[in-house]
């Protein structure tokens, strides 16, 4: 699962970026922008924000803790209750992140390969993720992440913004195009909306904080200060340089076809128009790749909860029996998400919701741990993860009516809840012990 808590400080770089950038921050970002212009960078903005954030304030700590999961974490300092329950939010949650990326493997590869129905590409792709993550775990990931990566950031940020760019005659094409077509465009906020940006930025950026992929990453590092560096070397100097061409890809895609069917398909389609058959062949694989590094990583997170904060709270296992669970589990959370990924209408919005009340107790709860761990306490927890889950839901089901995100709203709620209800749910250690 951690790689033997060894993985060398360069080799996590790729693999930390790698895990980083998926379906989201590769379609997801020049989506945005297609579809927005200048506004849509908010997307990439507001993640890279959250990436540093996450560098920053949490990496160190958690690999100084030595475990391997988040319910693990919350077990050692708030006991298995809060564990449990925030086991089940982050199965769901992690679980809609593996569906949603096994979809769009399957979708890359059905728009290059139109004689594969979606179903045998999803299949296809699906078992090509499961053979190194199964055999190998973590190590394999992190061996083929270094691969992964140097495909993405070869297409991403380097060739198609230059073929682009080419084809656009340059920044000036581009504007001229846009501004005779869609003068908003290049306008940030007319096409958004101010509100709808800042709120959306947040989301992203503090969802972002907790970032299931990358946990094992950062638990795999030798120490927690090369845990942070390696975590903010593989942001500063890859994740969010390739946020931001992965944006302006689908801001120069606006200008040369105008007249697309999704935007989600804009980078396939600058690929699909704009290449040769061989470049195009590699950059196919670099979009495959984008996607395969979070899926493992995603798939590998689910089984590991499965089978140590689910099976593992019921069943005593050793070594060799918890690693064979996880293999088991591997192959099963695969089959489901492939499942859910080929029938899901809207991966996407089921991604949002369901990672929603997660995300809102978890980003709190990380701070209080770290950062305000003495009055921290099994009870006070416990109230702010279920004010978290009522709060985004509920919300979320009468529509969202302050014009904020769920998530923001369940954010607010959770963590003024925490710091009122750990305050009051308090007992200092020696009142503790008399009453023992």
């Amino acid at each position: 699962a951690t790689a033997n808590r060894g993985i060398a400080f360069w080799t996590n770089v790729f693999s930390m970026s790698s895990a980083w950038i998926g379906a989201g921050s590769t379609l997801g970002c020049a989506s945005m922008c297609y579809a927005y212009g200048v506004s849509g960078f908010y997307l990439a903005i507001g993640v890279g924000i959250g990436a540093m954030l996450s560098s920053l304030l949490f990496a160190r700590k958690i690999r100084d803790e030595n475990v391997s999961t988040i319910p693990e974490l919350i077990r050692k300092h708030l006991g298995n209750k809060c564990a449990d329950a925030i086991a089940l939010l982050s199965i769901f949650s992690v679980f809609s992140v593996v569906a949603s990326q096994i979809r769009s493997l399957g979708t890359i590869l059905n728009m290059f390969v139109p004689q594969l129905s979606l179903l045998t590409a999803i299949i296809i792709m699906t078992v090509v993720m499961l053979v190194y993550t199964v055999i190998g775990g973590m190590v394999a990931a992190t061996k083929t992440d270094k691969v992964n990566i140097i495909l993405m950031v070869f297409a991403v940020v380097m060739v198609l913004p230059l073929v682009a760019l080419i084809q656009a005659n340059g920044m000036a094409g581009v504007t001229a195009a846009l501004q005779e077509s869609r003068p908003e465009m290049l306008k940030v906020g007319a096409t958004v909306g101010w509100g709808t940006m800042i709120s959306s930025a947040l989301y992203f950026g503090t969802s972002n904080m907790i970032n299931n992929e990358n946990f094992l990453r950062i638990c795999g590092a030798k120490s927690g200060s090369e845990a942070r560096n390696a975590s903010l070397t593989a942001t500063l100097l890859i994740y969010v340089p390739y946020l931001l061409f992965a944006s302006l890809i689908g801001l120069v895609g606006a200008a040369l076809i105008p007249e697309l069917g999704t935007s989600d398909s804009i980078l396939p389609a600058m690929i699909n128009n704009y290449t040769g058959t061989f470049l195009g062949a590699i950059l196919l694989a670099a979009l495959l790749a984008a996607v395969m590094g979070t899926a493992a990583s995603v798939t590998m997170v689910c089984s590991i909860m499965l089978s140590r904060d689910v099976v593992g709270r019921f069943k005593k296992m050793d070594d060799k029996q918890t690693l064979t669970l996880q293999r088991i589990f591997m192959i099963l959370v695969a089959i489901a998400g492939l499942i859910v990924g080929y029938f899901g209408s809207s991966i996407v919005s089921i991604m949002e919701d369901v990672g929603a009340p997660a995300g809102a107790a978890l980003v709190p709860i990380f701070c209080g741990i770290f950062y305000w761990r003495k009055k921290m306490n099994e009870k006070g927890t416990l109230i702010t993860i279920v004010v978290a889950i009522v709060s985004t839901l509920g919300y979320w089901a009468l529509g969202s009516p302050l014009g904020i995100s769920h998530f923001l709203f369940g954010l607010i709620c959770a963590a003024i809840t925490m710091f009122v209800a750990n305050s009051a749910c308090y007992v200092p250690k020696q009142e503790t012990e008399k009453a023992d």
